[in-house]
Parts: structure tokens; sequence; C-alpha cells
């Protein structure tokens, strides 16, 4: 999951246009995703972080958002 060692971590979000022409809705999503990572900073490992969304994601919402993440960053 780590894209290159770093002495902090650092993400990029990656929203496709296969998720949504609009780009208010790919930049909310965007937004909700970096909104839920500052919060999990303090447990994950420092480097260098690319998150691709995947079609679906545009339905999760709040607390399934988080637990996504978590999972997500639990298997690194």
């Amino acid at each position: 999951m780590q894209v290159a060692p770093s002495d902090k971590a650092q993400f990029a979000v990656s929203v496709s246009k296969k998720i949504s022409k609009k780009a208010v809705a790919r930049n909310k999503i965007r937004r909700r995703v970096y909104a839920m990572i500052k919060k999990l900073i303090p447990k994950i490992e420092p480097g260098l972080y690319l998150i691709i969304v995947k079609p679906g994601a545009e339905n999760i919402k709040g607390e399934e958002l988080k637990n996504e993440l978590n999972l997500l960053f639990e298997s690194c």
C-alpha cells in the first residue's frame, strides 16, 4: 500500500471521472477522504501513500468511510 518511504505520512487521493463526470462530486469525495485520513494519521506509519477511489465510493459516508479506511491501513 505504501508508495514510497518518507519521514512523515503523506497522502494523495485520486478520484477518476469514472466515479462522476462532475468535478464538484469528485472533489467532495476527495475532501471526505482527506478529512477521515487526518483523524487516522497518528495510527499510520510514515510514508507516501496513494489512495485510488473506486466506483461506489460516492455512496459511502461518515462512519462507514472511516471503517473502510481503518481496514485499509490495518492491512498494510
